[in-house]
């Protein structure tokens, strides 16, 4: 394990741009989604599921999330996610929190720029990040409807890189799923996969990210400088 103190990360980075995914690697937002995913389906009286198949479910945006609880139900898709949303905007922060260790690690990337790169809705992830004191770490904040397409398009990374002047080769993606990767691997940066998140590594191993790490302070001494 690599200690904090170890670490003095103003000597130099080797990466002048950290984006993070949120749902996963940042904050653990598991249980909210599965009471308001069981809270969707009590509606239309569908059993409820349990917290490993909602998360499952996680990653490509509400819809995608809904559509895959009802699991081809005769269900109006557009209401059903209409429901959800009611109900999860309500409860996006009951239990939701960070995982252990991250603010600790964003404080000590202070001097370093960051930013959010999302495939949930801008406004809930906004209400989340804003509730739990971690909006004012980011420069940037991208959601799964600030532009036309979600990740895996490379659309989100371009974006950012855009918006901060960074080149491509100083920027690095940490995330904990495939579309992370993916997205990394289309925009031509490089990833780490935290193996913390909601996706088994055995999802992304042939993905093959640059850097694998079990604890947030492990990045620390993957930013500095080589």
């Amino acid at each position: 394990m690599i200690s904090l103190d170890a670490i003095n990360i103003f000597w130099g980075v080797k990466y002048e741009l950290l984006i993070f995914d949120l749902d996963g690697t940042l904050i653990d937002t598991r249980q909210d989604i599965t009471n308001s995913a069981n809270e969707m389906l009590a509606f239309y009286g569908l059993e409820a599921k349990c917290v490993d198949e909602i998360t499952a479910y996680v990653g490509d945006g509400i819809a995608k999330l809904v559509e895959r609880c009802i699991d081809n139900h005769p269900i109006d898709l557009e209401e059903a996610v209409s429901i959800f949303k009611r109900s999860y905007a309500g409860h996006l922060l009951d239990f939701t929190k960070p995982y252990p260790g991250i603010i600790d690690l964003l404080k000590r990337l202070e001097g370093v720029s960051k930013a959010i790169l999302t495939n949930k809705a801008y406004d809930m992830s906004k209400t989340i990040a804003d509730g739990l004191g971690l909006t004012g770490y980011f420069e940037v904040f991208v959601g799964g409807d600030t532009l036309s397409r979600r990740k895996p398009s490379p659309d989100g990374i371009h974006f950012i890189l855009e918006k901060t002047g960074t080149p491509n080769e100083r920027a690095l993606l940490i995330g904990d799923g495939r579309n992370d990767l993916l997205t990394a691997r289309s925009a031509g940066v490089q990833s780490v996969y935290v193996s913390w998140g909601f996706s088994d590594h055995r999802d992304v191993e042939e993905l093959k990210p640059e850097y694998v790490i079990d604890q947030p302070e492990e990045l620390l001494a993957i930013v500095q400088a080589s």
